[in-house]
């Protein structure tokens, strides 16, 4: 397999603010989310296609979408809305925006934190750091990543919550309404990925947890103690039962200490992807990435795991990269300079090409220029 080179790396700048993106083999299109920070009135999708990297078609939203997740067979794009608390329904087909599924009440954090008994220092902290943001109300969980169940018809979204214990969003796709709240997830429950074949939902916390839910009872099956503080992002492999996880590596230390009203005993370095055993949560591997992964993709043909590293949070200037592991042998292969910030991947429908959203550091933010799509062939 050819290694890829920087000269080979196909790039666009199609919008101010750029996501997510996932590939459509039934559209031959790549969808990406692009929410406006400015205006969210302004929030769209982009329909851009796989070669030349040309916006095809832009799709508008009322809301700020993040996270996406696909189901190719009905021609349905999935948003998380995370600011809004709702679930978006994209037409890949007709490109229009079809329905807006609402999954919470918008509420007031202090009366909040007085229902849920959170009171005293715990809750001085909570407001003071909210009001830093300049909120005092909104939803009560923040929406990030999302899974699709093409055998139940069922999407997952994972709520952190700000103050109070995170819980699993189930939407009835069919139907289009929220099926289910399951509670129960701990301090900021952030992964997710799916065992369709073996009827497993992979749910991981910021403090060092893994659960099993099952899609179809839609019950928590299991909550491991596992060896990773910060697992992001993951991909499962059923071949081999192997789930890769990104180790994030932000000191998250105040918030979660807060939460857990303890001193959490750090148990993960950061900054490294993990292979966990789907079936007990035991660690197979660990590899070192760059500082702060976020997303990763997995190409289970070639053994090729790629990794986005943004190098940095709010830093002036970016040098992210991207890694790329060997998941038969467990090392890197190669490092890829991605400046500034990447983010989000995706592989065409024969892994020919990845694609990548790269954000934009704090001094390109500040000047106001658009963000990136980048097209880097893998083989030829």
């Amino acid at each position: 397999m050819k290694q890829p080179q920087l000269t080979d790396i196909q790039r666009i700048y199609p919008a101010k603010t750029l996501v997510e993106l996932v590939y459509s083999a039934s559209q031959q299109a790549l969808f990406v989310s692009s929410p406006d920070w400015d205006d969210e009135g302004q929030s769209s999708v982009l329909r851009i296609h796989p070669q030349t990297l040309t916006v095809e078609v832009k799709i508008p939203l009322p809301v700020k979408g993040f996270g996406v997740a696909l189901d190719d067979r009905n021609g349905h794009l999935y948003l998380s809305q995370g600011f809004n608390g709702t679930v978006a329904v994209v037409d890949i087909a007709a490109n229009r925006l079809i329905a807006t599924i609402a999954l919470m009440e918008e509420i007031t954090f202090h009366d909040l934190y007085q229902r849920e008994g959170i009171v005293g220092a715990r809750q001085a902290f909570l407001l003071r750091e909210l009001k830093r943001f300049g909120v005092s109300e909104g939803f009560p969980w923040k929406l990030r990543e999302l899974v699709f169940d093409p055998r139940s018809g069922r999407l997952f979204l994972p709520g952190l919550g700000l103050g109070i214990d995170s819980v699993l969003f189930v939407v009835d796709t069919r139907k289009r309404k929220l099926e289910k709240i399951i509670h129960g997830f701990g301090y900021n429950v952030v992964g997710i990925t799916l065992d369709e074949t073996g009827r497993r939902v992979f749910v991981s916390n910021m403090q060092g947890q893994l659960f099993v839910v099952d899609p179809d009872s839609l019950e928590i099956v299991s909550r491991r103690e596992i060896e990773v503080d910060q697992l992001l992002n993951m991909v499962y492999d059923p071949g081999q039962n192997r789930i890769f996880g990104v180790d994030q590596g932000i000191d998250r230390s105040d918030w979660r200490n807060n939460h857990l009203e303890r001193d959490y005993i750090a148990r993960s370095a950061g900054h490294q992807v993990f292979v966990l055993n789907a079936d007990n949560g035991e660690v197979i591997a660990r590899m070192a990435t760059d500082e702060v992964p976020i997303g990763l993709v997995w190409d289970s043909e070639q053994q090729r795991l790629y990794v986005a590293n943004r190098r940095g949070i709010r830093v002036a200037k970016g040098e992210g990269t991207l890694t790329v592991f060997d998941t038969a042998g467990y090392c890197l292969v190669q490092t890829i300079a991605m400046a500034p910030h990447p983010n989000s991947l995706a592989f065409d429908e024969d892994k020919q090409s990845l694609f990548i959203t790269v954000k934009n550091d704090e001094t390109m933010i500040k000047a106001g220029l658009p963000e990136c799509v980048a097209r880097m062939p893998l083989r030829r």
